[in-house]
């Protein structure tokens, strides 16, 4: 018979053998866990790979759908690749993709780059135009909706700070059926380096001497703008035209499309005479007109590539929108990592044949045919170890 202590003594003998069976089940278990992280994996789980862009912010609507849109096709082949894009501006864009090393995977920008720029390159950059859009004088003017007339003369005495009341004789002659306000005109523009401004700038340096002339102003992405308010980012400059009665700026096109109902934009002249509201038809019909022809490779100067100029005295182009341009992808001909490399190539190729018409409703047109063959050449000459990272046709 057991005795009281010898039942204590069995049960206190079956909880030692029973803690050491689960000690020896942990640390086994452990060794077969560490073995486990040990062994090579062989699940087919696609490798994520995030590539960063930085730049423009007139593409970035248009980035945005791409981003999203390409991201939810994924995963493509052996990667899962998401696209992670800043909206810093054109001049921030070029300045981050020509860093040693670089700070992002590719830059975005509506200027391209200037021949200091090129020069001062301590590698290759590819230049590859990724959109067509527009700059539209946008204002926010009481009762006044879209459509106001605009010459380039009138736009560059606004902006040089020579005309100041909106019911200036020049505005108003070319405005017969609109009562203007007897209001002072707030002028505001992008504070930071900006593509967008230099579109717009462009346009200025054709149509007004002064502007053109004068040190400070000309072509440029961060004129010495002679009055108005500063913003940063295309963002900013629609948030302040939105919130400040009698404003105008230069804005693009998508972001009144993004805003509408908050914030009108007027029609510009073209060389035909004819006041041109933009829009995707308008847009378009300026891209055949001055993109179809006299473009350089990827990897030479893109410098003095210019629809606006190609179009401004075009007077056969009779509704071409006059302030239309390229927006552009910025990148290393030669990668240094052959998985981010193949991610990069892959998308550009995505965005240039395949997505051309996610930004048709926000005012962005798809390349034409002989743009899309330029592109193709230049993506397939990107190279990792002297080797193409792709040769897509």
């Amino acid at each position: 018979m057991y005795t009281r202590k010898k039942v204590k003594q069995k049960v206190k003998n079956s909880y030692k053998i029973l803690l050491a069976i689960v000690v020896i089940a942990i640390v086994v278990a452990g060794i077969f866990s560490y073995m486990y992280l040990l062994k090579p994996s062989t699940s087919s789980k696609p490798v994520s790979v995030t590539l960063y862009g930085a730049g423009s912010s007139l593409v970035n609507p248009l980035m945005s759908n791409w981003a999203f849109a390409y991201g939810q096709i994924q995963p493509v082949d052996a990667q899962d690749v998401q696209v992670s894009y800043a909206s810093v501006g054109s001049g921030q864009g070029i300045s981050e993709i020509s860093q040693k090393p670089p700070l992002v995977n590719f830059g975005a920008s509506d200027a391209p780059l200037t021949s200091a720029q090129y020069s001062a390159l301590s590698a290759t950059l590819v230049t590859i135009p990724e959109s067509i859009s527009a700059v539209v004088p946008a204002y926010n003017l009481p009762g006044i909706g879209n459509g106001l007339n605009f010459t380039g003369s009138v736009l560059a005495l606004i902006f040089l700070g020579n005309i100041t009341y909106w019911n200036n004789p020049a505005i108003q002659a070319l405005n017969p059926h609109v009562n203007l306000p007897d209001q002072p005109i707030s002028v505001v523009h992008r504070s930071d380096a900006s593509g967008t401004m230099f579109a717009f700038t462009d346009y200025l340096s054709l149509a007004n001497k002064e502007w053109n002339d004068t040190p400070g102003l000309g072509k440029k992405t961060l004129p010495n703008w002679p009055v108005g308010v500063g913003k940063k980012g295309n963002e900013e400059v629609a948030g302040y035209i939105e919130t400040t009665q009698y404003s105008i700026g230069p804005l693009e096109i998508a972001y009144e499309v993004l805003n509408k109902g908050l914030i009108s934009y007027g029609a510009v002249q073209n060389a035909a005479g004819n006041f041109i509201l933009a829009n995707a038809t308008y847009i378009e019909d300026a891209a055949q007109a001055g993109a179809t022809s006299g473009l350089p490779a990827g990897n030479a100067s893109w410098t003095n590539v210019s629809i606006i100029d190609k179009i401004y005295n075009n007077a056969t182009a009779a509704y071409a929108y006059p302030i239309t341009t390229f927006t552009y992808v910025l990148a290393c001909q030669q990668q240094t990592d052959k998985t981010m490399g193949t991610a990069l190539v892959n998308f550009l190729w995505w965005i240039v044949n395949s997505a051309q018409k996610g930004g048709t409703t926000e005012g962005y047109v798809p390349l034409p045919a002989n743009v899309v063959t330029i592109d193709d050449a230049t993506i397939n000459s990107i190279t990792y170890n002297g080797q193409p990272v792709h040769t897509g046709t």
